[in-house]
């Protein structure tokens, strides 16, 4: 299945210019399809050694991609495999010099990433309270409950490194992870996005998981999966904003374990100041502003609580 991708043009074409300073406007709104885009029949057929040694179950086939075969360049369906074999074919090939009047060789086929540009790259995933599609009780392409796109925390992350960078550009994958019942097998959904190359990888994941049983083991794998396409990337993994007795612990030893930073919002959970409220006022995608009328947005971060959260972030990334 496809993965949906839309330019994310509201929430940085309205904070286009921080002082003389320019964001970067290609940016990229992700999210997972309904359902995996891995495909077991498809990689069994394609990589015959492996279903010969494995067999063709998908969770051992998936498995298998997660932890071996991305690394070894195998694809998870015929979609990513088929834009690959298109970019390679479209790439230059560069001739190398002549010597000695021996006859001129080429260099492997290469893909330009157009991110590699000069520009400070980061990529959020996250649940809601990084970004949240319209619907009937929301109306704006971002942190749920934040006023508007440059309110949410990860657009003020974005705009808080531009003095130090120039120009940023920010993605965000909208993942549903953490509500899998088979969390590994998302994984695949996020190879697009993870096709760029980053230079800062932000997790905002956890808030909607219920049973704590393979969460640690889970978080591990996930991390490490954005590890191999993000090797130079700094992973910041945002603590919990909803509390969830263990939860958070769990989180902070992920962290420490795969090398990445944690950042404890604690001291704004469940504190009113920093929490949204009925008939609180939103701006749009439409360009109007709404008032908030259901818990589920409400009990999300207001404009101070996504501010907080920016900030802790700042701090230990710079």
């Amino acid at each position: 299945m496809k993965k949906k991708i839309m330019t994310f043009i509201i929430a940085l074409g309205a904070i286009a210019t921080f002082g003389s300073m320019k964001m970067d406007a290609n940016a990229q709104i992700y999210s997972d399809p309904d359902g995996s885009t891995f495909d077991a029949q498809f990689y069994a057929t394609t990589y015959p050694d492996v279903a010969a040694a494995l067999g063709t179950d998908k969770e051992v086939l998936c498995n298998h991609y997660i932890t071996v075969g991305k690394a070894e360049g195998r694809f998870p369906n015929a979609t990513l495999a088929a834009k690959a074999a298109e970019a390679n074919a479209t790439s230059p090939i560069v001739a190398a010099p002549v010597v000695d009047n021996t006859i001129a060789q080429t260099t492997p086929e290469t893909v330009v990433n157009p991110m590699d540009d000069g520009v400070y790259n980061i990529l959020a995933i996250g649940n809601s309270i990084t970004i949240h599609p319209v619907c009937n009780y929301w109306w704006g392409s971002w942190g749920m409950a934040a006023s508007s796109a440059e309110k949410d925390y990860i657009h003020q992350v974005a705009l808080g490194l531009i003095p130090t960078y120039g120009n940023v550009n920010l993605d965000v994958y909208r993942s549903g992870w953490e509500g899998s019942s088979k969390r590994d097998m998302m994984l695949p959904n996020m190879d697009e996005a993870l096709n760029n190359n980053y230079d800062l990888v932000v997790l905002q994941l956890g808030e909607n998981v219920k049973s704590l049983s393979t969460f640690e083991e889970d978080f591990v794998t996930l991390i490490n999966y954005v590890k191999q396409s993000q090797p130079n990337a700094k992973i910041v993994l945002v603590g919990d904003y909803w509390y969830m007795s263990g939860r958070d612990g769990i989180k902070q030893q992920v962290a420490e374990t795969t090398g990445s930073v944690y950042v404890d919002i604690s001291a704004i959970r469940g504190v009113s100041k920093y929490r949204s409220s009925i008939g609180k006022k939103v701006l749009g995608d439409d360009g109007r502003y709404h008032s908030i009328y259901t818990q589920d947005v409400a009990m999300h971060p207001n404009d101070a609580g996504m501010s907080y959260i920016a900030n802790r972030v700042l701090e230990l990334v710079q």
